[in-house]
């Protein structure tokens, strides 16, 4: 019951009008921790804790399930994202499973529109990183699982439609290619990746130039 009226609470809270009583109530009435921040109209937070400091979230974004959220400063995210962590990672059967149930958005990252997050393990975005485009997911369960937890290095772009497995990793200055599927731990950095599964398809590489970059 306490669910469903936590659900009708952010429901309301978020139509507030105004950005400031939209993240006071959310303090009041849920405890999070929301700095210097701007939460877009729409957007529901019913997790279990959050720290939002100096971050932009757009409009009708839904943060739902026994997770906790760190989002730091100049942070971005736009609309229509879906972030969720699923009541059964908290069972009593599967506590020696140890989900993390973690999401960390790192300073002047930026996500985009329509991706989906699921957050049973942890999910970590890093410095200056962009998910970029629309309908990338990113999932930290599955059958058989063990190393759920999904690191993305700093200053990575990934493309629109990417799939990002449990337990793969990025190194820095990665691009990921559109449609990609990323399975694994990719040590590189300053790199090209693509294809399914994802591979390394150009070294020394600077996305944001889209240069070589020279070996010292």
């Amino acid at each position: 019951m306490n669910r469903i009226i936590n659900y009708g609470l952010a429901f309301i809270i978020s139509y507030l009008p105004l950005n400031g009583l939209r993240c006071l109530m959310y303090q009041l009435l849920f405890g999070y921790s929301i700095k210097n921040s701007k939460i877009g109209i729409g957007t529901i937070l019913v997790i279990s804790e959050a720290t939002i400091e100096g971050a932009t979230i757009g409009r009708s974004n839904v943060f739902t399930g026994p997770m906790s959220l760190v989002i730091k400063n100049g942070a971005c995210i736009g609309k229509h994202n879906l972030f969720v962590c699923n009541e059964w990672t908290v069972r009593e059967e599967l506590k020696d499973n140890h989900y993390d149930r973690c999401l960390i958005l790192a300073e002047n990252t930026l996500i985009a529109d329509a991706h989906f997050f699921d957050v049973a393990g942890r999910l970590t975005l890093g410095k200056g990183s962009w998910v970029a485009g629309r309908d990338s997911q990113f999932w930290t369960h599955g059958a058989g699982v063990r190393d759920r937890n999904i690191q993305i290095g700093e200053q990575c772009y990934i493309g629109s439609a990417a799939r990002f497995a449990p337990g793969s990793e990025l190194g820095n200055n990665i691009l990921v290619a559109m449609g990609s599927v990323v399975t694994g731990k990719l040590a590189a950095s300053n790199a090209m990746i693509g294809g399914v599964p994802a591979r390394l398809i150009k070294e020394h590489y600077d996305w944001r130039s889209k240069q070589s970059i020279e070996n010292s």
